[in-house]
């Protein structure tokens, strides 16, 4: 009972714990788990004594490494066999101990060649040393660079702008059987397969299930608006960034906070710091955002980024972005970190009785993207935006008092959209009717009222050449008073000289 436990306990169910045991989608297995729990909680599973538990752990990781080998003749077989012989050779050939095909194999279980439009098609026959370049080479589909250039080219149906020799920035090429075969040193036979293996098998149907067991919520998640807004936990972003139970890990958020939402305090981490201009530097405008942490990039869009997606992503720059005033000549919008771009003003009006000017700035959707901002790992990941097609759209208009460029008054809508044409076809820009809005921002503000009449006072008034010294804001405006008085005095005393003068006449 206990060896069969410890061979296939759980087989079937979601928490596969047997050696040889699997979850019902396979993409849970027990060899993991066991691998996974310390030895007092293996040796309470599966009812085993610490020396016997010493000696399986030992040999399970001396699998797992392929140090380990597989007796065959366990099976009714001859020799041994590692892991990794079992897994080069299944790739492209039969199976060597219970015979047919795997299901995660370029024969797909038996069904290349017989289902779809392989019809027809030979079985694929690749050799176990070809299989291990394959999975495991510089440009491996289980490798990062792999896979990242492998759907890369399902989405765009072109290689990323590099040379894939020397992995260089270099011209796209073509995506198809004859460049995978080149790659890979394969037929086109079994590129053809490994396509639909890793596009239709693996990422469309083997990985959505295993993110649902690594606890993820779907391809969709329903949560509120401070969360959306303000942070959010995702287990699986966690369990990249190092352990899934780590609390402090895997957040996420689109706006602005101190801490994460109902993080228990989590900091966001350090403040974003912006260095404006004051106007007495002649190489910049008063107002003007001149850097954010210390560079004169938008955060997502950097040069790292642009060195990291070989120029997919490109660089977009804060100069001229508005740190709270207008120029009237060449500003531009830095929209919530998400874009940046150009600001119009179109003509005057009046905000609380100060004259203003009237801007506005607005950001397409359609031609922008943020999936970058989203997932941020510096890697050709970041270009995928058919992964996660994400668009960012903002209308913004303000009001500047027309003398300083100061905005005393403004509003934003800020929608957020996700593409809903097919996964693989959303490799060209969107229109707005493949769009489906997410959710919205709508901010607004006007300055106060005590502050409008100091500004109407110090501005607006100080402007009048007769009534600037009415507000009595500056010691020369007592002096005007005195000036005015004594013209006053002057012109009455003149004119009652005048009258009796004559009176005089008369």
């Amino acid at each position: 009972m206990v060896a069969m436990n410890l061979l296939f306990g759980g087989d079937g169910t979601d928490t596969p714990l047997g050696l040889l045991a699997t979850n019902e989608n396979g993409t849970s297995f027990g060899v993991a788990n066991f691998i996974g729990m310390d030895a007092a909680t293996a040796m309470t599973t599966y009812n085993l004594n610490m020396s016997d538990y010493v000696e399986i752990a030992n040999w399970v990781g001396g699998w797992l490494t392929s140090q380990t080998s597989l007796p065959l003749i366990l099976l009714g077989g001859t020799g041994t066999m590692t892991a990794e012989q079992f897994v080069n050779i299944t790739l492209g050939g039969e199976d060597p101990i219970n015979g047919g095909y795997l299901e995660y194999s370029l024969n797909l279980g038996g069904a290349w060649g017989v289902a779809g439009e392989s019809q027809g098609a030979p079985p694929v026959s690749v050799d176990a040393v070809t299989a291990g370049n394959l999975l495991y080479g510089p440009l491996g589909v289980t490798t990062s660079a792999g896979t990242a250039l492998f759907l890369y080219g399902e989405f765009y149906q072109q290689t990323p702008p590099i040379n894939l020799q020397t992995m260089q920035p270099g011209d796209p090429i073509p995506w198809n059987e004859q460049t995978i075969a080149g790659i890979y040193g394969i037929d086109i036979n079994a590129a053809s397969a490994l396509r639909v293996m890793l596009r239709d098998i693996i990422y469309s149907d083997f990985v959505p299930d295993l993110l649902l067991d690594y606890g993820s919520d779907g391809p969709y998640k329903t949560q509120t608006v401070n969360e959306w807004l303000f942070g959010w936990r995702d287990p699986v972003s966690a369990m990249i960034a190092g352990d899934a139970t780590d609390m402090s890990l895997g957040w996420s958020k689109l706006e602005t906070n101190q801490t994460y939402y109902n993080s228990g305090g989590l900091s966001t981490g350090p403040a974003t710091t912006y260095t404006i201009c004051t106007g007495h530097n002649p190489d910049c405008d008063k107002g003007e955002t001149i850097l954010e942490d210390g560079s004169n990039e938008l955060s997502w869009r950097n040069s790292t980024m642009f060195a990291e997606t070989y120029g997919l992503i490109t660089v977009e720059y804060l100069d001229e972005t508005t740190g709270g005033f207008l120029t009237g000549d060449g500003d531009r919008l830095d929209a919530g970190g998400y874009a940046i771009t150009d600001i119009t003003c179109t003509g005057t009006d009046e905000v609380k009785g100060i004259p203003v000017d009237v801007c506005s700035a607005s950001v397409n959707p359609t031609e922008t993207p943020i999936t970058a901002k989203l997932t941020k790992t510096y890697t050709l990941v970041d270009a995928m935006t058919p992964a996660l097609p994400i668009y960012f759209e903002a209308d913004v208009t303000m009001q500047a008092e027309e003398l300083s460029g100061l905005i005393i008054a403004g509003s934003s809508t800020s929608t957020f959209y996700l593409d809903m044409r097919p996964e693989f076809e959303r490799n060209t820009e969107p229109t707005m009717d493949d769009l489906q809005p997410l959710f919205q921002i709508v901010q607004s503000s006007e300055i106060e009222d005590d502050d409008a009449d100091e500004m109407q006072s110090k501005i607006v008034t100080n402007q009048n050449s007769l009534t600037y010294w009415t507000n009595f804001d500056q010691p020369t405006d007592y002096i005007a008073l005195i000036l005015y008085l004594s013209a006053i005095v002057c012109f009455i005393s003149f004119m009652a000289a005048l009258s009796r003068s004559d009176d005089d006449f008369n």
